[in-house]
This record gives structure tokens, sequence and C-alpha cells, in this order.
């Protein structure tokens, strides 16, 4: 560690009291950590829990969808949701590094998900916005590896995209209900469409 001193054995009194202090310090300043209380009632790993992500189609969808799943539900579904979690998915493929036969060897997959959350009954989003990730991957004479690695490419994409969509909500769940910013008033038409809520369920 960075406090490190030669004599080992002194500096150990120095660290512990450091790590009760700095979340000290740090409160103090205003900060809290992101999964922390903040309040005797809720925080936002608790709020995470009680999203719904909707399942996503085709297979990169899944692969989504389960990456979503570690994140915001990893304790599983929740039984009472707050929040139900919306996304529509497109991919866009470039190739470069073209050969003299015009065959690529190397493409740009990019991901772009819309993402939309709404308060459960509630057919006016709370959070909108959209992730991308763009990964790269090797076109291949053997066709079935290069299935492999395109394959590879999307999960490694599908992954940035839980991570990012995961952590934007967790930072807007994460704020008091009354400090988080208003809903917007005309979503674009790109925003992912409230799932079918049972009948009698909206007003909420």
């Amino acid at each position: 560690m960075w406090w490190s001193s030669p004599r080992g054995s002194r500096s150990r009194p120095f660290g512990r009291l450091l790590a009760v202090i700095l979340p000290l310090l740090l409160a103090a300043c205003g900060w809290h950590p992101l999964y922390g209380k903040l309040d005797e009632t809720t925080g936002a790993g608790q709020e995470l829990g009680s999203v719904h992500v909707q399942p996503i189609a085709d297979r990169v969808g899944q692969n989504l969808y389960n990456e979503l799943r570690d994140r915001i539900n990893p304790e599983g579904e929740p039984a009472d949701p707050h929040y139900d979690l919306v996304i529509g998915l497109n991919e866009q493929l470039q190739q470069f590094l073209v050969q003299e036969d015009q065959t690529a060897t190397r493409v740009d997959l990019t991901l772009y998900a819309n993402f939309a959350l709404y308060q459960r009954g509630n057919i006016q989003p709370i959070l909108i916005g959209q992730s991308r990730s763009t990964t790269t991957y090797d076109e291949l004479s053997n066709q079935y590896a290069s299935v492999v690695s395109a394959s590879d490419a999307r999960r490694r994409g599908a992954e940035a995209l839980a991570d990012d969509i995961a952590n934007r909500i967790a930072v807007y769940l994460a704020q008091p209900p009354d400090q988080r910013p208003p809903p917007p008033t005309a979503p674009p038409s790109s925003t992912p469409k409230p799932p079918a809520f049972p009948l009698g369920s909206f007003g909420g």
C-alpha cells in the first residue's frame, strides 16, 4: 500500500485509521457509495432490485438481457417490481482493411441500445437514453471460426452495454425521488414503448 513503511507493523494502525476516517471525510463532502443507503429505507442497490428487465428479442438481445439481470437483479426476479426497463437493440457492421480481392478481413460491430425506464403502471418514461458499444472481430477463411469470432464480439458488446445501462440507471435511482431529473416531456420516436401492463394498472 502507498502508506507502507520499512516498519510495516507500525503502519498498520495508521492504515486501519485511514480506512475509518476516509469514508467519513467523503460523506462530509456529500459523497455516498453508489449502492449504499441513501436514507434508512432506500438505496440504489435496493431500488435496482425492484427493476424488472423486459425480455429483448434475438440472440444478442438475450445476451444483453442476461447480463442486465446479473447486474440489476443479482438476487433474482423482483417479486414486487416498481420499475420496468425496456430496451430496443440494433447493430451496425462496418468492414475495413479490404484485401485486393475485396474480401474484408476486419469488421467493426456497433450495438445500439435505446432504453427507457418506466415506473410500473405509467406510460411516460422517467428515464431514457442510448448506449453504444463497438467491438472488432476478424473475418477468417474458416467460416466456422468467423462465426465464433462474430459471436464473441456480440457477447463482449452486450457486456459493455449492460455495464453502461446498469450504471446509468443506478446513478439515477441513487438520487432521492424529489431530486431526480424530470421525465422527458416528448420522448423521441426511438424510445422503446412501455410493456403491456395488466388491465387497470395505469394511473399509479
